[in-house]
């Protein structure tokens, strides 16, 4: 709207121009200020840039045009000459506004501080922290309480075991004892993650690849994890070898595994398959039935701190940083994690990752 309108005052300068000359045949300093009235509030209104745009849009337009009618008008070539310095004072005006519009403009940006646009960066940037912010209180609320609950399991069970242990059967006392590891082992893996982002935000966790069997590192990663109430399944195609760091691969999987049994219910199966994919890389996928994820959430699940709405809501309690730390050692070890999910309840979720193969770097 601003350059048609600086266009228009633009084309009112040649008009007058032609009028003048067509009517009175004759130059007249006092026409050529006229012509350049349009320009000059042009580039009071609009600025140097856009009246520059409009006025020189319109004064060839128009020259151009005049040109081709110029012998119609039977216009002497004195008249005619008369008439372009009169096409040329709008220009003049232009450069001379150019030259005192310049410095004040510089001086007026100056004093004004930073434009609009870096107000608008900042209030994004500042939008930004606070969020980070937010995210790290509710962080440090969820870790509080992540330690606080297999804390006071584990105390309870072995002030179970120390307390009654004369009146407990074996297969009870083992129950108790393994459940209080199962707590340790919890801690462990919030302590490990914490200090896992700690680490691969300011140096990078060190990765050690070697080639390992998928289906006997994953078989004996998953003997040391309680699945509580849960049943797990392997799939594993056989033969399959891998590259990877075997503790970060333990990593992610016991953050996978734990997610799964986590969030979905009691007495359901946990399926971990491994098969190989058409570009030569092994795919891991640990699948849960529980209640899904929404296409919506997807985007933020492997964001640090993140967890879902319903989740934040509900008596399952997380600290937002599982899911991150196996991106970063999936994506360390040369690979990608993704999720697949319905967002049905029942059908639950598939978190799949790739690893590469030996065979792929020789």
């Amino acid at each position: 709207m601003r350059v048609r309108l600086a266009f228009l005052l633009g084309s009112c300068s040649v008009i007058f121009i032609v009028i003048a000359y067509a009517l009175f045949e004759a130059c007249d300093s006092r026409i050529v200020a006229l012509c350049a009235i349009p320009v000059a509030v042009a580039c009071c209104l609009f600025g140097l840039r856009i009246a520059s745009l409009g006025a020189l849009s319109s004064l060839l337009f128009c020259a151009s045009l005049v040109t081709l009618h110029i012998h119609t008008l039977h216009w002497s070539s004195l008249l005619v000459e008369d008439f372009a310095f009169g096409m040329l004072a709008p220009g003049v005006v232009l450069i001379c506004f150019g030259f005192l519009w310049l410095p004040f403009s510089r001086h007026a940006s100056a004093i004004a501080g930073p434009q609009p646009q870096h107000g608008v960066q900042q209030l994004s940037q500042s939008y930004n922290k606070q969020q980070l912010e937010e995210a790290r209180d509710q962080f440090l609320m969820s870790v509080s309480h992540e330690l606080r609950s297999p804390l006071t399991e584990i105390r309870g069970y072995i002030n179970l075991v120390l307390e009654h242990g004369d009146q407990l059967d074996e297969a009870t006392r083992s129950t108790f004892l393994q459940s209080a590891s199962y707590g340790c082992d919890e801690l462990e893996l919030i302590i490990r993650n914490v200090l896992d982002m700690s680490q691969v935000e300011k140096e990078g966790k060190p990765i050690y690849i070697q080639e390992l069997p998928l289906a006997a590192t994953i078989a004996e990663i998953c003997e040391h994890i309680y699945l509580q109430e849960h049943t797990l399944e392997l799939s594993i195609s056989p033969g399959l070898v891998v590259l990877a760091d075997r503790q970060q691969l333990r990593q992610i999987l016991r953050n996978l595994i734990s997610n799964a049994c986590k969030y979905s219910p009691a007495h359901t199966e946990v399926v971990i398959c491994a098969s190989l994919r058409k570009d030569n890389t092994v795919c891991v996928c640990v699948k849960d039935e529980g209640a899904g994820i929404e296409a919506a959430d997807m985007p933020h699940l492997f964001q640090k701190f993140s967890r879902l709405k319903r989740d934040a809501a509900s008596s399952v309690h997380g600290t937002g940083l599982g899911l991150y730390i196996c991106k970063q050692f999936v994506e360390g070890m040369g690979g990608r994690i993704w999720v697949e999910s319905e967002g049905i309840a029942g059908q639950g979720s598939r978190f799949c990752f790739t690893l590469r193969q030996p065979d792929v770097d020789r």
